[in-house]
């Protein structure tokens, strides 16, 4: 009971940094000028996969692949044991003898494939010059975050057992949150007008202003 009134509490006290997030990083992404055939590369990964999904086929196997396995691999960083994986195109389940948030929330948070996509960068760039393929690598990691966002979105239409064990109040805006934080981080890698430093200051300036206001009515 006192743990689901604390995440109740920090989803409430959460909602504010989610909305200035999602409205700062809006802003940056404005801020963008011209694109350079690098970062053209990336939106086009990125609209690829959205148009895929809509149009030719969803890869729900592939997300169900990549959701069990983030599951198993947090739950193994947390010394837990796997018993069975199971995956199919219509869900999958991990039986581990681990069991809390993070391990729960985790697939929601972390796009699996863009870590797979720079794994690879990073090992074939020890064997070959990778210059010349950075285009190749920045579309599959526009595509990768895509698949991560617009599958995730899907799947979270559906009733989740995580997100309903977790609670929606705390779920919902800390993964909103982190999914803008770490996309936000690779687009400021991306794109030197993105800038992350910015769109957290003035979130955190933002929603300290909120609470502080909030306070000052509530303890007048």
């Amino acid at each position: 009971m006192i743990k689901k009134t604390l995440k109740l509490l920090s989803g409430i006290l959460l909602l504010p940094a989610v909305i200035f997030a999602v409205i700062n990083f809006c802003k940056e992404i404005t801020d963008i000028p011209t694109l350079t055939p690098a970062q053209a590369m990336f939106m086009y990964g990125f609209a690829a996969y959205v148009g895929i999904h809509i149009f030719i086929y969803k890869l729900d196997f592939l997300y169900v692949f990549g959701h069990e396995s983030t599951h198993a691999l947090t739950a193994k960083l947390f010394g837990g044991k796997i018993f069975s994986f199971k995956v199919s195109s219509k869900g999958g389940s991990v039986k581990t003898d681990k069991a809390n948030t993070s391990i729960a929330l985790m697939p929601y948070l972390f796009p699996f494939y863009a870590l797979v996509v720079c794994l690879i960068y990073v090992v074939f760039s020890l064997f070959r010059d990778a210059r010349p393929y950075v285009g190749y690598f920045v579309f599959a990691l526009g595509m990768s975050l895509s698949f991560h966002l617009v599958q995730t979105a899907e799947f979270l239409r559906q009733k989740q057992s995580d997100i309903v064990k977790s609670g929606y109040v705390f779920s919902m805006p800390l993964i909103i949150l982190v999914n803008i934080a770490i996309i936000g981080g690779i687009l400021s890698l991306l794109f030197i007008e993105f800038s992350f430093k910015d769109m957290a200051v003035s979130t955190f300036n933002q929603t300290r202003d909120v609470y502080v206001a909030v306070w000052r009515q509530v303890f007048r």
